[in-house]
């Protein structure tokens, strides 16, 4: 296959004072500028942020499950066998592998397995249907699938790629050393690959660098604060980009993974028992598991909201002495997350200011910038921005724009959010919502419709309309159908239906 190109716009950092700041020529306008850090800016891959830790600190525990605890070291060779399996394949850096197991540290071996290889993973969730796998793999040319023996069934005879199965490719004869930059692996090589919902029917692929996600975790970090002595949870999807920062965030510092099992993520109200028995310090998840537990896990210093609107009832009754609670905001386009504020009890909760190295701007439909308290569409700078939508040109061109504003800042392009927002006059941005109909379902980015193509493609199916309600705090999907003429529809049929093209969260 041809090699992506994704080099990344020299976005480095803007000069300001404080972090963030207003910029300090437009005093009265809605940009804000984060703390210039050039110390975070660094020529590193992430296999290579992996393996230095593994050299500082490599009988510490990586990963624990209830059953199992991994260290560092483990981790590492276990990764390096894959490694090798796919490098024996021709995996090289600027392709693409899938990647398609259930919960698990084999998930995340066979991830860091990808890193080391140079290579991008384009990650799936558990319950994402085949036909839509082979879909993203066919157009992002991906060289193969990375999957589990269990998954391997489902994929058979579905899949454009060969399917490789972790266990079965690893030779326990080779030893050859792996090495990600010998190979020929840049920070400006893809990283890892994200589908988002496409308002067409058809998912879109965003490419995010080495360079766009190394910063990232240790721009994130400065304002997180996650140590080496933290035990943090692992609950989210790797179809989600959340949970790049919070996988990679401990491996940067080295601290300890607490992986989640399916079952652990399906009951919520089990979780807080979960979290204190495994000592867990680190919670990054959504408000809205977050809203489902009952009870305090009274362990967690740190707790990362993201993905999703942050109801203030929710952030109010978590907050306590000792604990440090962070709204996050940041489409996948930017790299994870843009901006954050820490939250306090009595206090509006606004998703802040950009973090170190990122850019902020306020501005209407023309791209001109607003004053503060007006509200307009956020669009983000900085070294997180990626390239733009794989084969989307046209989409990529009026998402990903020249930067208009001649500010002296150093971001030669900015990401157009679609976020309505308004910057109030402490600097702190307050989400508003979308300017189109894209909604978010528990951290995942959803197009209505994508989900209206599908179902007017379903038989007896003449017209559909889809919204979001908010039900007991809980936000659900609901569509509104008009049926073909002497047709009745089944709800039970058409869900089935929906979930062999859908991801289970847009059914």
């Amino acid at each position: 296959m041809n090699e992506i190109e994704t080099p990344v716009a020299d976005a480095t950092a803007v000069v300001a004072p404080n972090a963030p700041a207003l910029a300090p020529d437009e005093p009265a306008r809605a940009v804000l500028v984060g703390r210039v850090a050039p110390e975070h800016l660094r020529d590193e891959l992430l296999a290579e942020i992996f393996a230095d830790t593994v050299r500082h600190r490599p009988h510490h525990a990586a990963m624990e499950t209830l059953e199992r605890i991994y260290n560092y070291a483990e981790v590492d060779a276990l990764a390096a066998g894959i490694a090798r399996a796919l490098i024996s394949r021709n995996v090289r850096p600027g392709d693409v592998v899938g990647l398609w197991m259930a919960r698990g540290p084999e998930l995340l071996i066979a991830q860091i397995a990808i890193a080391k290889t140079g290579a991008a993973w384009l990650p799936f969730d558990a319950d994402a249907p085949v036909d839509r796998i082979a879909v993203c793999l066919s157009d992002a040319e991906a060289k193969g699938l990375l999957t589990s023996a269990e998954f391997a069934l489902k994929a058979e005879g579905h899949m454009p790629c060969p399917i490789l199965i972790d266990e079965a490719i690893v030779d326990p004869a080779d030893n050859t050393p792996v090495d990600a930059r010998a190979l020929g692996a840049t920070p400006d090589h893809p990283a890892y690959m994200i589908y988002t919902s496409g308002s067409t029917g058809t998912p879109k692929g965003i490419v995010i660098t080495g360079r766009n996600i190394c910063h990232y975790l240790r721009s994130a970090n400065e304002l997180y604060g996650v140590a080496a002595s933290d035990i943090v949870f692992q609950g989210a999807s790797v179809a989600f980009d959340l949970s790049m920062e919070e996988i990679w965030i401990p491996y940067l510092v080295g601290a300890t993974l607490f992986v989640a099992t399916p079952q652990v993520m399906g009951e919520a109200d089990k979780l807080p028992d979960v979290l204190d028995d495994a000592g867990v310090t680190v919670l990054d998840t959504v408000p809205t598991l977050l809203a489902m537990m009952p009870k305090d896990a009274p362990k967690l210093r740190i707790i990362i909201l993201g993905g999703e609107a942050c109801p203030p009832a929710v952030a109010a009754r978590w907050c306590k002495p000792g604990r440090t609670i962070f709204n996050s905001y940041g489409p996948t386009e930017a790299t994870v997350v843009a901006t954050a504020s820490v939250v306090e009890p009595d206090k509006p909760v606004t998703i802040g200011g950009p973090i170190p190295n990122y850019t902020t701007y306020v501005c209407d439909d023309a791209l001109n910038l607003l004053d503060r308290g007006i509200e307009g569409e956020l669009l983000i700078g900085g070294p997180g921005v990626a390239k733009g939508y794989l084969k989307r040109d046209e989409l990529t061109a009026e998402k990903f724009v020249a930067n208009p504003f001649g500010l002296g800042h150093a971001d030669p392009v900015l990401y157009r959010s679609g976020d309505a927002v308004v910057m109030d006059e402490a600097g702190n941005i307050n989400f508003r919502g979308r300017i189109d109909d894209q909604v978010k379902i528990r951290g995942f980015r959803v197009e209505l419709g994508e989900i209206e193509a599908k179902l007017t493609e379903l038989a007896g199916v003449s017209q559909a309309a889809v919204v979001l309600r908010g039900v007991d705090g809980i936000d659900e999907l609901v569509a509104f159908l008009t049926p073909d003429k002497g047709i009745e529809l089944d709800a039970k049929t058409m869900r089935a239906d929906l979930r062999a093209n859908l991801p289970a969260y847009m059914v």
